[in-house]
């Protein structure tokens, strides 16, 4: 019998499995490193080397060798991993040194050395956890957070040495602050010096912060976990850096933390003092400082009545300037500039910056929002397009060479490429398996506000044939576009049109790469803006194909936002949605994190009423439609205590609904039998309440 899409889907983990990543191009240009799982259906990621003379890739380091897998990961490590939405395990991450010949990994919380050289890999048999290690960039020394202290050792290994020896319960170093890794991107909680001398060490208080206890009812003997959440008018984490030197000397470095509580980044170039990036609570004024000698010197500053973005890559040096992407307000533009002047031009949107060289930027960026496009850009003004009309990323160069992956969706192809200038050298193997079948997607452009908007069918549909119930399937919040043309974009939004819908994705204001102006619709307003664009989607794309869409039988279905306005447009719109299967949605915005929510709604104890308009409780009493809420129970981004609390107060207004808890089951859903089932019962339930055969 053939295996169903949705078993085939969970199995590959979105059919992300045995496709190469972490791409790393050695000084030499001589070898490249990345990783990569042996098939389409395994989870354990290996180490291996590209050799560029020779043309062959071979395996440097295997996890089933090594040890046994990630049987015993740390619990630091772990919530690292749900931070990164991590699914896989093995290898998941690995550092080098400035030549790319020595690497340094963590597997089973243990830490392991190699040498491409001459393949040797040693496990140095440290005490304690491992967590993030990462070379010195001369190779000597490698260092590592054990979730309490920060400790270095000889690559050849040696007595670990302390740099922090923490004694409060509550403080620890080396690792991104749960804010940092949750909603600014930022992984890392220490950077090594250039010149391997010293390191800048984050450390983070959590005194002040709220204890959660998360347990599993399923296994009652099993305690509960403890975390600590800063809710949206809550404390956060007291972050702060000092620089330590690898023989013990420290340096406080010190900025105004009660006006600027959330460090953003660090990035320490070459040959440059570190530059380090804070931001107000409001996130309305981002500072750079220069780490000088004597201090911290105000380099570059962002501001901006509503909020700041945070964008990877950015702020650099170059060539003594700042090089930084800035909403341009005036020309509805996120542009780059250096030194304050605009070096892209209006109506580009700059998402990212891959690469700094002395001639040109690469970065990634968009004009139609359907595209991540890699392009140079050159600081005489020119323009060269290194890949367009697909979904693109890079990483830097290095010997003239760079890696390329590309993800088309007007071919169905995914490649990753090791590029010299223009021409492709070498296409990396990928083991990855693909849907065995084709999307078929229409795109529009519905609403007053023109949204990005993906129709799909079932493929054999005749089209004026008969009238199909709607599915919409958004996201729908910031930084969450999904009509996007890479080659897996709507796979599941096919077999979802293939089970006898017509599926529509909508991206609504807010969701990002179209200007500033879009991003900003929704500020203070996640719910007016965001419901009307995707009615008037409905209402459209039932335009453009009157003989086949019956908006008398409308269902939604999303996740964590997506479950938040599923949720939503049943209770605000029933005229519009008839049914709604709502996944890990937020219920009360007071119980999502501090940086995202007050980013966008503003602080709770200054705007209570937005708050109140937000929060799906008081709509309780409105419920008409059927509603089943999903909810991991180990989910700790987006607690069970959201669909749980929702649901005591559909019971207390007598409202009908439906509750599916998953045990042991994250914000993620990697787990297959999972996956594949709620996949299913998606569609039962809304075939049920829409009345389809």
């Amino acid at each position: 019998m053939t295996e169903s899409f949705p078993r085939q889907s969970a199995a590959t983990r979105n059919f992300q499995l045995g496709a190469p990543r972490s791409f790393h191009i050695c000084e030499s240009g001589e070898k490249v490193l990345f990783l990569r799982s042996d098939s389409g259906r395994d989870s354990v990621n290996s180490l291996w080397i590209y050799d560029v003379a020779n043309k062959i890739e071979t395996k440097f380091a295997d996890p089933r060798v090594l040890l046994a897998d990630d049987a015993e990961v740390p619990a630091a490590e772990r919530a690292r991993r749900e931070r990164m939405r991590e699914t896989t395990s093995g290898i998941t991450s690995y550092s080098t040194d400035n030549s790319g010949t020595k690497v340094a990994f963590a597997l089973s919380g243990q830490l392991f050395v190699g040498d491409t050289s001459d393949s040797s890999l040693k496990n140095l048999n440290v005490q304690g956890s491992v967590i993030d290690p990462r070379l010195s960039p001369d190779g000597n020394l490698v260092a590592w957070s054990n979730g309490k202290d920060l400790l270095i050792t000889n690559f050849t290994g040696g007595e670990p040495k302390n740099l922090t020896n923490e004694d409060s319960e509550n403080v620890a170093w080396g690792l991104a602050d749960f804010i940092a890794a949750e909603e600014f991107g930022r992984m890392h909680g220490f950077w090594w010096s250039p010149i391997s001398d010293s390191l800048i060490v984050e450390s983070v208080n959590d005194t002040q912060v709220q204890t959660w206890w998360i347990s599993d009812p399923a296994t009652p003997a099993k305690a509960p976990q403890e975390i600590r959440y800063p809710a949206a008018g809550t404390k956060n984490a007291i972050v702060g850096l000092e620089k330590i030197s690898i023989t013990g000397e420290r340096e406080s470095i010190r900025w105004d933390h009660d006006s600027f509580e959330y460090l953003i980044s660090v990035s320490w170039q070459k040959d440059c003092d570190a530059l380090i990036t804070v931001a107000d609570r409001a996130q309305q004024q981002f500072v750079t400082y220069s780490a000088t000698s004597s201090g911290l010197v105000n380099v570059h500053e962002v501001t901006d009545h509503e909020f700041v973005e945070v964008i990877s890559g950015q702020p650099r040096w170059h060539k003594d300037q700042i090089l930084s992407v800035i909403d341009n307000r005036n020309t509805d533009t996120r542009e780059l500039q250096i030194a304050g002047k605009a070096v892209t031009p209006a109506g580009l949107q700059v998402m990212s910056i891959v690469d700094i060289k002395d001639d040109y930027v690469d970065v990634v960026a968009t004009q139609d929002a359907l595209s991540r496009d890699l392009l140079r850009i050159g600081f005489d003004g020119s323009i060269t397009e290194i890949s367009q009309g697909g979904m693109a990323s890079a990483t830097g160069t290095s010997a003239d060479l760079q890696i390329v992956v590309e993800s088309r969706l007007d071919t169905h192809t995914r490649s990753y490429q090791l590029r010299r200038g223009v021409k492709t050298e070498h296409y990396f193997d990928s083991l990855a398996e693909s849907p065995n079948f084709t999307s078929q997607a229409h795109f529009l452009q519905t609403g007053a506000c023109a949204v990005n908007t993906a129709v799909l069918f079932p493929r054999d549909h005749v089209y004026g044939s008969r009238k199909l119930p709607v599915m919409m399937r958004p996201y729908g919040g910031p930084h969450g576009p999904q009509v996007l043309k890479g080659s897996l974009s709507f796979a599941i939004d096919q077999w979802f049109a293939d089970q006898g819908f017509v599926v529509i994705v909508a991206d609504n204001r807010g969701t990002g790469g179209r200007g500033p102006a879009w991003d900003h619709a929704i500020y203070q307003d996640f719910v007016t803006p965001v419901i009307e664009d995707q009615v008037q989607a409905i209402a459209d794309v039932a335009k453009h194909f009157p003989d086949d869409v019956d908006q008398t039988r409308v269902g939604i279905t999303g996740w964590s936002f997506g479950g938040y306005l599923s949720a939503l447009a049943v209770m605000k719109r029933p005229d519009v949605f008839h049914a709604a299967v709502a996944g890990a949605p937020v219920t009360e915005w007071l119980w999502y994190d501090t940086a995202y929510t007050e980013r966008y709604l503003g602080h709770p104890e200054k705007f209570p009423e937005i708050y109140e308009d937000h929060s799906l409780m008081p709509m309780a009493s409105q419920l008409e439609r059927p509603l089943m809420l999903v909810h991991g129970l180990a989910d700790d981004n987006v607690v069970a205590a959201h669909s749980l609390s929702l649901s005591g107060a559909l019971l207390a207004n007598k409202k009908a609904h439906t509750v599916l808890p998953l045990s042991g089951v994250t914000h993620m859903t990697p787990q297959e039998i999972i996956s594949e089932n709620l996949m299913l019962l998606t569609v039962e339930y809304l075939k049920e309440q829409l009345g389809v055969e």
